[in-house]
C-alpha cells in the first residue's frame, strides 16, 4: 500500500516515539514538517534549528506514530527512522497500516495557575537534557524552586497543552520547560513544550501562545486531566446553583 499521497509539501505531522521497553511511561514526541513523499516513504524537516536531527537521539530503526490531519480526521501511521538527509531533515519510511481515527480532544478550563518557565529557541537536545535532569531531581525530593522562580499566570489547561501569555518576542516552535503546580498535592509537573501558535500581543505587552506538551510522564498527564475535570465540574455545579 502506498501512503505518500497523503502527506503534502509543508504538512504539519507529530512523531510519536515507540518504545520497546514496557516500562515507559513517558510520552515522547517532536513536530515535523513534510519536505517530500514518497509511495512507502517520507522526508520531513524538524523545526528546532540547523541542527535539529542531530539534537533528538534518532537510532537505526527507532519506530514512531506518525499522527497529522487529513481532511478534517485524524490520521495515524508507523514508520521506522531511515536516516538523517541533513542535519534538520530525516528520512522515514511507512510500516504497517494506515488508520483514520477521531482524534482525542482533551477538556480545558481557564485558572490561575503557579508555573515557572525555561524557554529556548532553538536547542532541542539541551532542553531533553533539562528536562530530564529537573525531572529526576524533583523525583529525588529538591524543590522545584530551587530550579525555577514560579509567578501565577492565567492559564487555559488540558491534558495535551496550554495557553498562556508569554514575553514577547514568541516564535511557532519555540521550546519552554513548564514547572507546573496543578493543586493536587502530588507535586509540581515538569513537562517539555513547545509552542505551536502565537496570538496578538495584549494591552499588557504579553502574548498568548498555545504550547503542547513534547514530553511528559504519563501520570502527569493523567493528573492533569483528572484535575481539569474536577474544575470543571465544580465550575458547571456552581453555575447550575
Amino acid at each position: 500500500m502506498t501512503y505518500g499521497k497523503y502527506f503534502k509539501k509543508g504538512q504539519k505531522i507529530f512523531l510519536k516515539r515507540i518504545f520497546t521497553d514496557q516500562d515507559q511511561r513517558a510520552l515522547d514526541t517532536v513536530t515535523a514538517y513534510t519536505v517530500r513523499s514518497y509511495p512507502t516513504q517520507l522526508d520531513v524537516t524538524l523545526p528546532y534549528g540547523s541542527d535539529a536531527a542531530d539534537s533528538y537521539p534518532f537510532e537505526p530503526d527507532m519506530r514512531f506514530e506518525i499522527m497529522t490531519d487529513h481532511k478534517g480526521m485524524g490520521l495515524r501511521l508507523m514508520a521506522k527512522f531511515a536516516g538523517k538527509i541533513s542535519r534538520q531533515d530525516i528520512r522515514l519510511v511507512f510500516e504497517g497500516n494506515l488508520e483514520f481515527i477521531s482524534q482525542r480532544i482533551y477538556p480545558r478550563v481557564d485558572v490561575n495557575a503557579w508555573l515557572g518557565l525555561k524557554r529556548s529557541r532553538s536547542d532541542l537536545a539541551a532542553m531533553r537534557k533539562l528536562c530530564l535532569e529537573h525531572l529526576q531531581k524533583i523525583k529525588s525530593g529538591v524543590s522545584a524552586a530551587e530550579l525555577t522562580h514560579f509567578k501565577k499566570y492565567p492559564i487555559n489547561l488540558a491534558a495535551g497543552g496550554l495557553r498562556l501569555p508569554l514575553d514577547p518576542p514568541v516564535e511557532p516552535a519555540e521550546l519552554v520547560l513548564v514547572y507546573l503546580s496543578i493543586g493536587d498535592k502530588q507535586g509540581i509537573v515538569c513537562t517539555l513544550a513547545e509552542v505551536v501558535w502565537v496570538g496578538s500581543e495584549g494591552p499588557d505587552g504579553r502574548v498568548p501562545a498555545g504550547l503542547r506538551f513534547l514530553n511528559i510522564l504519563e501520570k502527569d498527564q493523567s493528573r492533569i486531566d483528572a484535575v481539569v475535570k474536577n474544575l470543571r465540574d465544580l465550575l458547571n455545579l456552581s453555575n447550575a446553583e
